[in-house]
């Protein structure tokens, strides 16, 4: 039990991760340009869009497997 709650921390903190990259590869470039407000927000979006999307498909597919 110890095991599997260690890998389902991990699996979060890898997923937090990916999804904080994602908005910093698509804000990075506005802020670099000098647009550092829309870069912030474009970059929030699009990783907390990305990191809706992965708890909503791990919800999903935890209800449908019966956990």
């Amino acid at each position: 039990m110890k095991r599997r709650t260690f890998l389902l921390a991990l699996l979060w903190v890898f997923i937090i991760v990916v999804a904080g990259l994602f908005g910093y590869s698509h804000g990075y470039p506005l802020v670099a340009e000098g647009q550092v407000m829309q870069g912030i927000l474009i970059g929030l979006a699009y990783g907390g869009g990305a990191l809706l999307l992965i708890v909503v498909a791990l919800f999903v597919n935890r209800k449908l497997r019966g956990l």
